[in-house]
């Protein structure tokens, strides 16, 4: 089972928490992405269901994004598909039509950074747990969605660090650029500040946030097939290929890997 779900139940409903499974180190592949997808198609058809909650039991990582020996082991024909899933997960994240809250207690990085920007509202623990997209870092260009999103997510003198350099952020850093939303010093001070917002927007009717929430999304929205359709051209060329199983034997082999 790569996603427990747990019940929530407060004041103004019933919330659904997802906690991410997957592995170790909870990365991702387009079988557990396809997986989350689905599971997020069947509570968006749930009337009884009024929010959902991604979290982690994992003390280390929220999740550490593509799994490197999974993108090794996938023939090249596979590798486009393999690759663009994160990128449609992230879509649906964007589209679900309920509220979305993320709260990271480790480290999310690449995807883990993709699916936290998604959600609504970010909560993160302070200490160990950083947020990065790694994409540039293990040679791949950073979807154009993911961008859009930074764009109207992050302070505007943030988003170059954040998108060409990969850079890493505590909790407290990423709040001050505007990443994450709120953060608390220990697991139990940060749920509370979780279940607060939860009982928040449960309060909001449905049809309203969710006509709203698609409002906010809609640029990035309207332009999401031609968008993946780039996403998936990138791995026709052969550096970006290359670079990305060199970055992921790498990550395996735990070194530091020699890009093009």
């Amino acid at each position: 089972m790569n996603y427990l779900r747990e019940a929530i139940q407060l004041k103004n409903g019933r919330a659904e928490c997802i906690k991410i499974q997957t592995n170790d180190q909870n990365s991702l592949t387009r079988e557990n992405m396809i997986e989350l997808e689905n599971l997020l198609a069947e509570i968006d058809k749930d009337d009884s269901i009024r929010a959902v909650l991604l979290s982690s039991d994992n003390p280390k990582f929220f999740s550490n994004g593509i799994d490197a020996e999974n993108i090794l082991n996938t023939p090249r024909e596979k590798l486009t598909a393999e690759m663009g899933q994160i990128v449609i997960l992230f879509g649906k994240l964007l589209s679900f039509g309920k509220p979305l809250l993320a709260e990271v207690t480790g480290y999310a990085m690449g995807g883990g950074a993709v699916m936290t920007l998604a959600c609504d509202f970010k909560f993160m623990l302070e200490g160990k747990a950083r947020i990065a997209f790694t994409e540039v870092l293990v040679g791949l260009p950073l979807p154009i969605s993911f961008i859009d999103k930074l764009k109207i997510t992050v302070k505007s003198e943030y988003l170059n660090e954040v998108c060409l350099l990969g850079t890493a952020y505590k909790a407290g850093e990423a709040k001050e650029i505007s990443l994450i939303n709120e953060t608390a010093e220990n697991k139990e001070d940060l749920r509370k500040l979780v279940l607060k917002k939860l009982d928040e927007v449960m309060a909001i009717a449905p049809s309203a946030y969710r006509r709203t929430k698609a409002a906010i999304n809609k640029e990035i929205n309207d332009k999401f097939e031609s968008q993946l359709e780039f996403t998936k051209s990138s791995f026709e060329d052969p550096k970006v290929v290359a670079n990305l199983l060199e970055a992921m034997s790498a990550l395996k082999e735990k070194r530091r890997p020699k890009l093009t």
